[in-house]
């Protein structure tokens, strides 16, 4: 034992540990890449391939590194982390959401969320885990600008699968991306907003590398031959050339998403460089540049302000999507508008709810609970982010989760600032791009919301926030104050060792503790459980739900499949959940009579679940209720449980137009035609632009009443 403890002790075994955690961490940035849809095996495809895959692989990567970072810092207690006020305020802010969920309306979509999203507090864990032992392996700004370059690399790939998919190109292994003349590109990840917002920090980020990368080179006037012989000379002039390739891909792919959010973003970002370097630099040429820059940005941003309806800027709206998106701003043509309804819906939200919110996640009964039958009118028919990153940590998290998400960013700002204060700093060119993508960050999330390849670029920069906030208490901690704290911790944190009857077994503990017999089968032991249930059980499902949807299965086949998809991942059921609904009561005419005895059996297993786990969740209610009323003819009892069902929804989503038209539908099998009748006048004055919607069940109530 000793001999293998003491094997574990020495560098010998230090350094394939911290290469393994490394490359695990450096893995995690492929995510934007990861896509689980064809040309993958069918049983490696999953139900939202551009946003589970990436997630699972973010998880697996994270847990991977967390289990090898456990089992290195047992006996190197240098990979530890320091302190942070960052992290101790992320630490506040994880536990603030935690307490949030359990509060909340809807505790279990708060800690699993679900697949079209794959966030919540189980995927917030995952991120401060990354957080953590990226700050502990790459303990400097000079080792984490390896993992900014690989991030700036990823990012041009992505963004050549974007061009790729513009223009039709075929790219093998990528069959999704061709799609030519595609009006908005969102490559690999699935939404141009998403593609918008990773390509606008990465361009950032290239900025700082290129503008790091051009404070070595030399005037071209000293170029000699002589100069020019010497590799590392030559290296030097050659570093920025990839920098400046990566942001003009990134920032042509950025224009071809349309995403208006990135470029506020990017404008944030770039205002807060320029100006910085306006004053903060004493080189003339540079702050001349600044000060042309500036004045650049703010005629482009006049000109679409009051020249948006011009000539040119329609000419130029014809052949750049971004233009294009930008002369609606303000328009009826421009979402801004209903974004702005959403707002109002999350901070009356955030009234009702001001302490813990309404849970993580739980955005959409919020939205349910508040939206009125005219602004529903104006908005998408399922709203489960209010598409600002402020609002939502108001109405879902309320003050305790808002205050420590608020002193986070307050923090970064503060840590970025005092560095940038001292001109002298030998990373100060790229920390200052760095600060200025946090910005950028911040601003387009005022228009977004949070998914894997966003969130990864926001932990990214939040590790080197960190990492300048340990920097920064390192260095105001005296040689004293650094021997008194050494003295305490071999003393023992607890203060246990201090109480001599018992320090034998403490140290004795420890000391078992530290052998690798030990805790390495412990590690792997919590690494497989971690796997099983956070990897395994969610991609099962969604592969089953993805499975259920669109192979071409029997009714009994693809029964099982939901059935399956549900129970592998009860947790996370709510879409297989929903779709199995539709499908039993959309089919129920078609079905025989065993399969009818099948759905029967499986709608009220399913909905007793269901409602379990999403009690505020109207979708499930009234996807049972369609059930019990397409099959009421053969089960009249069932319509009692239907009006049981229409009464909650009618608490949960009052003015939602499914609400009423499962009312009116109700009372036409009841054959209380009246009852249909008003059902539908009274929803049509609040709403009138939604006849066509009502349409069938208005020609049915007025045409038996005709009869």
């Amino acid at each position: 034992m000793d001999k293998m403890s003491s094997y574990l002790n020495r560098s010998s075994a230090e350094k394939p540990l911290l290469f393994l955690i490394r490359a695990s961490i450096l893995l995690v940035l492929l995510i934007p890449l990861i896509v689980t849809s064809d040309p993958l095996p069918q049983n490696m495809q999953t139900f939202y391939p551009y946003i589970v895959g990436k997630a699972l692989f973010a998880r697996l990567m994270i847990i991977i590194s967390l289990s090898l970072w456990l089992i290195l810092i047992i006996n190197r207690t240098e990979y530890r982390p320091k302190k942070s006020w960052i992290l101790s305020a992320f630490t506040i802010f994880l536990f603030g959401s935690l307490i949030a969920s359990l509060f909340g309306v809807g505790p279990t979509r708060s800690f699993w969320s679900n697949y079209e999203r794959m966030q919540g507090i189980v995927d917030l864990i995952h991120w401060f885990a990354f957080v953590v032992v990226a700050v502990s392996v790459f303990r400097d700004i000079k080792s984490i600008r390896t993992l900014l370059k690989f991030n700036v690399g990823v990012s041009v790939i992505v963004a050549l699968l974007g061009i790729a998919q513009k223009y039709g190109i075929g790219i093998p292994g990528f069959p999704y991306l061709g799609m030519d003349g595609l009006l908005r590109v969102d490559s690999t990840l699935g939404n141009p907003t998403f593609m918008g917002a990773y390509m606008m920090t990465s361009i950032l980020i290239a900025a700082g590398l290129l503008a790091n990368s051009l404070r070595n080179l030399t005037l071209i006037s000293d170029w000699t031959k002589q100069h020019l012989a010497n590799a590392k000379t030559r290296n030097i002039i050659l570093a920025p050339i990839p920098w400046v390739f990566a942001i003009g891909i990134n920032f042509w792919v950025m224009m071809m998403t349309g995403a208006r959010g990135a470029l506020f973003g990017l404008a944030a970002g770039l205002i807060l460089c320029l100006l910085i370097y306006l004053f903060k630099d004493k080189n003339r040429h540079i702050r001349l540049l600044a000060a042309v820059s500036l004045a650049c940005i703010l005629a482009i941003s006049l000109m679409f302000v009051f020249a948006k309806s011009s000539s040119l800027v329609e000419r130029m709206s014809q052949s750049n999507r971004m233009v294009a998106m930008l002369s609606i701003l303000g328009s009826d043509e421009d979402s801004y508008s209903i974004r702005r309804e959403l707002i109002d819906i999350g901070f009356q939200s955030f009234t009702q709810r001001p302490l813990t919110g309404w849970g993580p996640d739980n955005f959409y009964v919020a939205y349910d609970a508040n939206v009125t039958a005219e602004a529903f009118s104006n908005m998408a028919a399922t709203v489960d982010q209010p598409h600002n990153k402020v609002v939502e940590e108001l109405a879902t998290k309320g003050v305790i989760g808002f205050i420590p998400y608020f002193t986070i960013w307050i923090l970064i700002g503060v840590v970025f600032i005092r560095y940038l204060w001292n001109r002298s700093n030998i990373h100060w060119d790229l920390v200052l791009f760095l600060a200025a993508a946090s910005v950028g960050y911040f601003v387009q999330n005022l228009f977004l919301f949070d998914t894997a390849s966003t969130s990864l670029q926001f932990y990214l920069l939040l590790s080197v926030a960190v990492l300048l906030d340990q920097s920064s208490r390192q260095q105001e901690i005296s040689p004293v104050n650094v021997n008194k704290r050494h003295q305490q911790h071999q003393v023992g944190v607890l203060g246990f060792d201090r109480i001599k009857s018992i320090q034998p077994m403490v140290l004795g503990l420890k000391g078992i503790w530290k052998m690798p017999e030990l805790h390495v089968p412990v590690v792997i032991a919590l690494f497989v459980l971690a796997y099983i249930f956070i990897i395994h059980f969610p991609f099962s499902g969604s592969h089953h739900t993805k499975v259920a949807l669109e192979q071409p299965l029997s009714a009994i086949e693809r029964m099982y499949q939901y059935d399956l998809a549900i129970s592998k991942s009860p947790v996370m059921s709510g879409y297989p959940r929903i779709f199995l609904f539709m499908y039993l009561s959309d089919g129920w005419n078609i079905f025989t009579e065993d399969e009818r005895t099948a759905a029967i059996y499986l709608g009220k297993k399913h909905f007793a679940d269901g409602i379990k786990l999403e009690p505020r969740n109207w979708r499930i209610y009234l996807g049972a209720c369609r059930l019990y009323q397409s099959a009421s003819f053969e089960h009249p009892d069932l319509l009692d449980r239907c009006n049981q069902y229409l009464d909650e929804v009618d608490k949960i989503a009052p003015e939602r137009i499914e609400t009423y038209e499962a009312r009116a539908r109700q009372y036409l099998i009841q054959g209380d035609i009246a009852a249909a009748q008003s059902t539908l006048n009274e929803y049509l004055e609040m709403n009138p632009r939604s006849r066509h919607l009502l349409e069938p069940l208005l020609d049915i109530a007025f045409q038996e009443a005709e009869k």
